[in-house]
């Protein structure tokens, strides 16, 4: 049977809601170490609660021990724990990047330079990969014309 490592994070996360036994042979060191992100992590589901906990010169292992009475009450670690990172809209839009016969094209409609090109994606990029979405499938569509 091999332990966890308290040092990682997400093995000390781990303890915290399914090894009590565990949990308890921590010292205060090892506890305090993950105070931070355990906080950071609560407040995902107890933002008034971890606010609280944000004081200045508050006893970090003790605030890991609130905490892991909050856990007793899981029987397994929560999905809310592990959040998932997605991309926001613009930044998918960015990473589209039109053809050069498109964007030819898109600079010849709009009577723009590569400057301004620019500056339109970095301010509108949602809208900007649209309007070369819809260019590109008329070209497609109609020819390039």
């Amino acid at each position: 049977m091999s332990k966890k490592d308290p040092s990682k994070l997400f093995d000390f996360i781990h303890i915290m809601f399914n090894d009590k036994k565990e949990y308890d042979e921590l010292n205060n060191y090892q506890k305090s170490r993950h105070q931070f992100m355990v906080n950071r992590f609560f407040s995902i589901k107890y933002p008034t609660h971890a606010n609280i906990f944000n004081k200045l010169g508050i006893n970090p292992a003790a605030v890991v021990d609130c905490w892991h009475m909050v856990a007793s009450n899981y029987k397994r670690t929560p999905g809310w724990i592990f959040t998932k990172v997605r991309k926001s809209e613009k930044e998918k839009a960015k990473e589209y990047i039109p053809s050069a016969e498109v964007l030819e094209k898109y600079l010849h409609v709009n009577q723009i330079g590569m400057r301004e090109y620019k500056e339109a994606i970095k301010f509108n990029p949602i809208e900007i990969k649209k309007v070369l979405q819809s260019l590109e499938k008329q070209m497609m569509t109609h020819g390039n014309r």
